[in-house]
Order: C-alpha cells, then sequence, then structure tokens
C-alpha cells in the first residue's frame, strides 16, 4: 500500500486523525506480541543447545539499557527460567534475528521505556508482559 492509496486520511480532522493512529498502534502492538514469544523461545533454545542444555525453558526476562535516543530491550542477555524451576543468566545471546522484533516492540508501547523497565516473555502458554 502507498501513501497515494489513502487520500481520504487528509481529510480528517486531527482529532479523527489522532484516534486512527491510536488504534494502529495498538494493533501493531498486539501483532508484535504475539510473534514475539516463538522468536525469543526459539534465539533461547539455539543459546542453550551450544552448552549442550536441552532443558525447556520457560519465561525470559530482558531488562532496558539506554541508547542515545532513548531506552531498549537489552539484547545481550536474559535471565531465563526453565521447566526444573532454575534460572539461568545467559549472556552473549545472538538476538540478531529477534532484534528487529524488539525494537519494533518498543516503538509500538505508549509509553517510553525507562531504566526500570522488564520485558517478561512467557512461553506457554506465549504471553508478553512490560512491567
Amino acid at each position: 500500500m502507498t501513501t497515494a492509496a489513502l487520500p481520504a486520511l487528509d481529510a480528517l480532522d486531527d482529532e479523527d486523525l489522532n484516534r486512527l493512529f491510536t488504534q494502529a498502534g495498538s494493533i501493531l502492538l498486539k501483532r508484535s506480541e504475539a510473534g514475539l514469544p516463538a522468536v525469543i523461545l526459539e534465539t533461547i533454545r539455539e543459546a542453550l543447545a551450544e552448552d549442550d542444555d536441552t532443558r525447556k525453558p520457560l519465561r525470559a526476562v530482558f531488562t532496558t539499557s539506554k541508547w542515545d535516543n532513548g531506552y531498549f530491550w537489552y539484547t545481550d542477555g536474559a535471565r531465563v527460567t526453565l521447566f526444573d524451576g532454575k534460572t539461568e543468566e545467559i549472556e552473549e545471546i545472538d538476538l540478531s534475528g529477534a532484534d528487529d522484533v524488539l525494537s519494533d516492540h518498543v516503538s509500538y508501547l505508549v509509553d517510553p521505556l525507562d531504566s526500570t523497565d522488564r520485558l517478561i516473555v512467557v512461553f506457554e502458554p506465549p504471553t508478553v508482559e512490560v512491567a
């Protein structure tokens, strides 16, 4: 779709346009959160497999890191809780495949992240929470 296909948007008043913007952001956030658990799970499994660890991950918790343009999810490591009840700090995870998904997630949030936020990704059932 190109912007030429949306000429009716120019005719909307500011209130309707803002409402549309908010609804679109909400839809994009839900789509992002729907796909996030599967992408993160695959990445965590690969990191564990490098150490011949076959335990099943239950959830991963990410913290934030500060960049020049704000806070983003820290993608160099995560605290992973496994189904056996143990928690592992997994450092230097290759989240390059999940980088775009995590960046998109931040961009769709209504409130900007700060240093205290955590992203909790549960794999079964798949859920995403910002705490």
